[in-house]
Order: C-alpha cells, then structure tokens, then sequence
C-alpha cells in the first residue's frame, strides 16, 4: 500500500512537471506574443546607421499612424495633422512632405500618381510635395491628395512614382497586397533582394523567394505590417513597415 502511494506521488509530480516545461515553451515560442519581432537575427543585425541608403517605397499610412512603434519618429516627433480647406470643408490632412524627405531623392522632376481605378496624372515635384493626405486609417476608403497652394488634387490615391523610379504605395484598412505585385506595379524588379524597413529601425531582407508570397497588409487600425512565409528570419514577421528599400 505505502509503494503504491509513493508510484502515485511520483507520477503526479513528473506529470505537474512536464506540463510546467510544456507551458514554457509555448510562452517562448507563441506568435501571440507582445515580444517584438527578430529574436536572433535582431541581436546580430548590422547598426540601422552604418546601413547604406538607397531607393525606397515608402508605405504612406505608416508615415502618419500615431500606432506605429518609435524609432524614426517619437510621440513628440511624429507628424500631425493640421487643419485645412477641401471641397469647400475644413479638415484634417497630413503634409505630404514627410512621406517625401523618407525617399532617397525627391527634388527634382516630376510624379506619376495612380489612382485605384488604374488612372494616371503627372505633377511637377514641387507641386506635389505641397500636398497635403486626406485619409482615414480605420477605413477602406483610399487617401486624397490636395495642395491648397496650387489647387492641384489626386482623389482616390493608390501609389505614385518619381522620375527616379521611387514611389509612395497606399495600404488601407483591411487591404492585402502581394510584395511581388507591388514591386512590379511601380516598375522594380522582382527577382532580387530588397530591405523591408520597419518604423523602430528594424530591418530584414525580402529575397525573391520571400517577396513571392510575402504580403503588406492593412489592419483595423489602420497600421501596415509585413507576412513572409518563405522568409528565413525573424519568423517571417515585421510590423510597421516604413519602407522597402533596394539592398
């Protein structure tokens, strides 16, 4: 009777223990988890400041979203809305200029925008650095475009592209865009490796093979974050994508 008990009492305690163990490991590796993303790749990435810039496509809402972690912009420093006339209506819109001084060169020439409906309008750099951005973070609606200045609109905004190949892309609420597709959309190549950059400096590389199957994706907050299921680091996860830029 006292050898039974004392079986029982070592399985009931090898059993607690094993589900201790189980717990743990579903804490480490749980994709629910508020941990940011990378784990060994984020301690073993080259400084974001000794990185050579290049050409980019800067994800609009990302430049604007007070959701997006810091790194780039703080609380302090992140643009803000600021109150203008629009359709005859006072509103708040985004000066464009913030989405403009993120790519690697925008003084000069002119840009091509896209509406959704696939329609195309040029304006002078100037014209449209002026602009301000119309948008709702939370909706599926596209953003507006509207300089006050020259009276120059875009309605309806999907992406633009400058004379030097680099280009403003819109993710909206609930959207889901292929990275190969959006590449090729604003005239890049798709079979080499790109750097997606994120709003705390976080990097990773989009190889071709990643890029095929990799989404942007808009949330219900209005915040875009990177899906890669072929990529081989981090997990194949970054949140808060800023830009994509060419390695």
């Amino acid at each position: 009777m006292f050898a039974m008990k004392e079986k029982l009492l070592l399985f009931f305690f090898l059993s607690t223990l094993l589900f201790a163990f189980a717990s743990c490991g579903s804490a480490v590796d749980s994709p629910e988890s508020d941990a940011p993303p990378g784990g060994h790749y984020r301690s073993s990435m080259k400084p974001f400041e000794e990185l050579v810039s290049a050409e980019r496509i800067v994800i609009l809402q990302n430049v604007f979203s007070s959701n997006t972690r810091e790194g780039f912009y703080t609380q302090e420093t992140r643009p803000t809305a600021v109150e203008i006339e629009y359709n005859g209506v006072k509103t708040g819109a985004y000066p464009l200029s913030h989405a403009m001084e993120l790519l690697h060169k925008s003084d000069t020439g002119t840009v091509v925008v896209t509406g959704v409906d696939g329609d195309k309008t040029e304006f002078d750099v100037g014209d449209f650095r002026g602009m301000f951005v119309i948008l709702d973070f939370r909706a599926d609606a596209p953003p507006s475009l509207y300089n006050p200045k020259t009276g120059s609109a875009a309605s309806d905004f999907a992406y633009a592209v400058t004379s030097d190949g680099e280009a403003i892309y819109s993710v909206v609420s609930g959207s889901y865009h292929n990275v190969n597709e959006l590449l090729a959309k604003v005239g890049w190549k798709t079979d080499v490796t790109y750097r997606i950059v994120a709003t705390d400096k976080f990097y990773v590389p989009a190889e071709p093979e990643a890029a095929a199957t990799g989404e942007l994706r808009g949330g219900l907050s209005g915040v875009v974050n990177g899906s890669f299921p072929d990529m081989k680091v981090a997990n194949g996860k970054i949140n808060d994508v800023l830009y994509i830029e060419r390695w």
